[in-house]
């Protein structure tokens, strides 16, 4: 799948997130507010009082926020701290639909308390659930993804499937904003065959939605289409008119993808009208976005720039980085269509900075500790069942093997004895070795979380314990040259070698930690790294010019091993180094190709060039000799004093798996 269809396809992704609570739409709405009129002042009205709300939160949302207001009154006065708790999660509900994410959170927060206070194992999970939503919704996933591993626990603690299900859903999207696509098809899964399984009308809307976006990731538009007009028909039977639009914008993307405009553009035009409708600020940017993106794929660049600009406008003011992030990368690209690249660099350093903002090195390494926590608690919990389970089968067999030989007459006691005893000793020897075995799984266990838990160690303390050391030595130096007035050039220009050679140390220590923190480097990521060092080149150097190029075959989902994107960039970077030092060169170009079944990086200057035959075998050329190897490439270097200096890097494709 190229760059386009991935982005489009993840900004359609921000549709499927459900709400953990569910709400469902009341048959008689009628008669549930005459029952209200007519009901005593106890807990049952407090209940009804939710469930009205919740139902105007999908329908009428203007009307729901005056029922649970009541609702929370009535409770106080009863003092019913699970109606209270009820009422304000719905009232959360309310101001979340309204993208007010910050009375959302007030209400949530107010009543997670309660939960807490009371010990509700079930508001818990519901309030965990809505508070992880918000967060995903503003593009907080290191904040949502261990919230709703803790919902998830408490749902399976209550054997609740849809509550189950519900937070499987909402961790699949979480690892699908992680770009961890084999985890997002796994959870999202799971959540969609128990909804089938419970017949569980809203979650099936939810369902349908994630299907259609995976027949999208498969570039199966026609199916696609079909399931999102599935759960476009369920919204329209619930009167939910923000999924409806969430579900016509998501239609809208498969025909676009398809190449059918026309439709496409009827189906967005749709979606923009229902979500000014609901005032659903969120899906106006997501909208806008996709809209946008849609006419820039079609050249029509004023139009897609007007649509492009209203959506950033939207997530800028309501703080929504995931669709400002697109915007920013698609207006890049717009711009650059337009042959105006100072623009289109502008706006792809926003797009990353934006990007880096959602995943950093820091997320990446909670959402990684947060999913092992889970799954060492999960595997504990199943060794210690089988644990019991196997004692439990022992106790029954020695049970019936008593009175099985109780029953035997004194003529065999001796041989009943004796056999007895062997049983035992039998039945010792496997508990033993069960008990074994139970051991060296934990011990496996443990040995594993302690490696992890020690390279994330490691890499802390490279950042925070010798990059500050560094730096400090950085600062001292200077603090030297300068604190003394009378000091020889000779110690002076030494001084400020050490300085050099220490911030080129800090610089290179940032890029290991970076590879080390990361399991796999896309050709995306690589590319924002030698961006940045390029720019970081351009300061340093004021006689010599950069260029920087990849051509559009080389899709940047490719993924190199940590270690295979750690060389390929030392080697660019070794190679940029010895231009600008050696060369005298006014024009540097790296350029990344496909030739010949292999990936082609060519790292090119205009200097002075030097005689390959004589010259010596330094630390430089040696070092990237050696990383080619580790890469399993060729290296290929010329020199030609008119002509400049050329080193070429071949990889093979099969490299890039």
């Amino acid at each position: 799948m190229n760059l386009k269809s991935n982005i489009i396809f993840f900004l359609s992704f921000l549709c499927v997130v459900s709400l953990s609570f569910s709400q469902e739409t009341l048959k008689n709405p009628d008669s549930s507010l005459a029952a209200l009129k007519e009901a005593p002042e106890d807990t049952s009205k407090v209940m009804l009082y939710q469930r009205i709300a919740g139902h105007y939160n999908i329908v009428h949302l203007d009307s729901a926020k005056a029922f649970a207001e009541k609702g929370i009154q009535l409770a106080d006065e009863i003092n019913f701290s699970f109606g209270k708790l009820m009422n304000l999660n719905v009232l959360g509900n309310y101001y979340e639909r309204k993208t007010d994410y910050e009375n959302a959170m007030l209400y949530y927060n107010e009543a997670l308390d309660i939960a807490k206070a009371t010990n509700s194992t079930k508001g818990f999970a519901v309030i965990l659930n809505n508070i992880a939503t918000v967060h995903i919704r503003k593009g907080d996933y290191q904040i949502a993804l261990p919230l709703l591993f803790d919902a998830l626990k408490a749902e399976e603690k209550l054997g609740n499937e849809n509550g189950i299900a519900q937070a499987y859903n909402n961790i699949g999207v979480v690892y699908y904003y992680m770009q961890d696509f084999d985890k997002t098809t796994d959870y999202l899964t799971r959540a969609l065959e128990i909804q089938e399984q419970l017949g569980n009308f809203s979650g099936l809307q939810n369902g349908y939605n994630n299907v259609g976006a995976i027949f999208d990731y498969q570039k199966k538009y026609d199916e696609a289409i079909r399931s999102y007009t599935k759960a476009y028909d369920i919204s329209l039977e619930l009167g939910d008119k923000k999924q409806q639009a969430s579900n016509l914008s998501n239609i809208a993307l498969s025909y676009s993808k398809k190449g059918d405009y026309k439709n496409a553009e009827t189906y967005f035009t749709r979606s923009l009208q229902q979500r000014e409708e609901v005032k659903d600020y969120n899906g106006l940017a997501s909208t806008y976005a996709n809209f946008g993106e849609s006419l820039r794929a079609q050249n029509q660049f004023q139009k897609a720039q007007m649509y492009l600009k209203k959506g950033l406008e939207i997530a800028e003011k309501n703080n929504i980085k995931l669709s400002a992030r697109e915007i920013y990368h698609s207006l890049s690209k717009l711009e650059k269509q337009k042959n105006d690249h100072e623009k289109a660099n502008e706006y792809l350093y926003k797009y990353i900075a934006v990007k880096d903002s959602i995943l950093n090195e820091k997320n990446a390494q909670i959402i990684t500790e947060t999913e092992a926590k889970y799954q060492t608690e999960k595997k504990e919990k199943e060794i210690l069942k089988q644990k019991a389970q196997l004692i439990e089968k022992e106790l029954e067999v020695k049970r019936k093997n008593t009175m099985f030989f109780g029953s035997l007459g004194l003529a065999l006691i001796l041989g009943l004895i004796g056999y007895l005893f062997y049983n035992q000793q039998k039945l010792k020897n496997r508990q033993l070795q069960k008990e074994s075995e139970l051991k060296e799984a934990l011990a496996r266990i443990e040995t594993q979380n302690r490696l992890q838990e020690q390279r994330l160690r490691i890499s802390r303390d490279l950042h925070d314990n010798i990059g500050a050391q560094l730096t400090f030595i950085i600062s001292s130096i200077d603090n030297l040259k300068y604190g003394f007035t009378e000091i020889s050039d000779k110690l002076s220009n030494k001084l400020s070698n050490i300085s050099g050679f220490t911030s080129q140390t800090i610089n290179e220590l940032r890029d290991t930690i970076w590879a080390m923190n990361k399991s796999n480097i896309s050709v995306e990521d690589l590319k924002s790294r030698i961006t940045n060092f390029i720019e970081k080149a351009k300061q340093a150097s004021e006689n010599a010019n950069f260029e920087f190029y990849i051509a559009p075959e080389i899709s940047e989902e490719y993924t190199f091993t940590s270690v295979e994107g750690m060389n390929i960039y030392r080697i660019i970077q070794e190679a940029v180094n010895n231009s600008l030092k050696y060369a005298e060169a006014t024009l540097i170009s790296v350029h990344i190709s496909e030739e010949n079944n292999q990936f082609k990086i060519e790292i090119r200057d205009n200097g002075k060039g030097f005689d390959a035959a004589k010259a010596e075998q330094g630390n430089g050329l040696n070092n990237i000799q050696k990383r080619t190897r580790d890469v399993g490439g060729t290296i290929d270097i010329s020199s030609d004093p008119a002509k400049g200096t050329s080193v070429v890097l071949n990889i093979p494709f099969k490299s890039l798996e």
